[in-house]
């Protein structure tokens, strides 16, 4: 203190900046970082005690949010009552291109040049190499097709009227294809994918001698393609899945009585196709009581 003339006190206050770690601004970031915990274990915990239906529609949801979903029929992930029911009615497909006009790529095709197009890639530079090596020059082959696909490469063989694969309404294999098969044995031994088998009719209607009709055709040309691959020495355990699709695919949509409808289709698995495959079986296919097992409550994860 000093003293002035006129007997004046002066005091003199020093002024002290609050700030630094005194602050409030790591409250504000504690309460961020609290919320975000709350929220990723609100996530597990939904994960947790979802079906696998429910969890596929999510992923859907979350893959296109604007359109339907590959599980439900709605584009909201938790339906409220206003989405459309499902009809089991077959639709037309207004997605087919005008002849002649330019064909864009399908989601599914899309999705497949991810990580596995380079594998698919490499298989099927592995397949060509070893059918060059056996004087197979595919693009003298009128019936036979290597394409590439989101599940891996697709060998197809496609029926010729003038050199039919099968006998009329039988899966009694020709002599080509038999040996075709024969041939391409050995070269799927060259690689150590799995293999799905599916065999495919035209949309003509047939009925034979004790009720087979284009289901039953397809299922067993698919199974007589599966027993000659093994005579040429592929082991059982390389199949993954051998079915009967009928018409439902055509390879021809403009012509669904083509002659190209009739084929059977040998696919090599890309790693990630066969474990979304299996995973698929599992949960479509399995044992539910399996599924249910595990239950966890909000407590236990929380």
């Amino acid at each position: 203190m000093a003293l002035g003339s006129n007997g004046l006190v002066i005091r003199r206050v020093k002024k002290v900046k609050k700030g630094g770690h005194h602050g409030g601004a790591w409250k504000i970031a504690l309460a961020d970082f609290a919320l975000a915990m709350m929220a990723f274990f609100l996530v597990l915990w939904i994960i947790s005690v979802a079906s696998p239906a429910e969890l596929k529609s999510i992923e859907g949801y979350f893959q296109d949010p604007m359109g339907p979903s590959d599980a439900g029929y709605s584009a909201n992930p938790i339906d409220l009552g206003g989405s459309p029911a499902k009809s089991d009615e077959r639709k037309l497909d207004l997605k087919l291109p005008d002849p002649g006009s330019v064909v864009t790529e399908s989601k599914d095709e899309l999705r497949g040049k991810g990580p596995g197009s380079s594998e698919s890639k490499g298989i099927n530079q592995a397949i060509r190499k070893e059918m060059e090596k056996m004087n197979i020059v595919v693009s003298k082959q009128k019936n036979l097709r290597i394409e590439i696909t989101p599940l891996g490469v697709r060998i197809t063989l496609l029926d010729d009227p003038d050199k039919p694969m099968f006998e009329r309404g039988s899966a009694r294999m020709m002599p080509d294809i038999e040996n075709t098969l024969l041939t391409m044995s050995p070269i799927f031994n060259k690689v150590t994918n799995p293999i799905v088998i599916t065999g495919h009719t035209d949309s003509s209607k047939f009925s034979g001698s004790g009720g087979i009709d284009n289901w039953d055709l397809s299922a067993l040309r698919a199974n007589a393609a599966r027993r000659i691959l093994e005579e040429g020495g592929v082991k059982d355990k390389r199949f993954a899945q051998v079915i009967g699709l009928s018409d439902t695919i055509p390879y021809n949509r403009f012509d669904l009585n083509s002659p190209e409808n009739r084929r059977i289709s040998i696919t090599l698995l890309t790693d990630d196709a066969y474990k979304k495959l299996l995973d698929q079986n599992r949960r479509y296919f399995g044992n539910p009581g399996l599924q249910s097992d595990i239950k966890l409550t909000p407590e236990k994860v929380f």
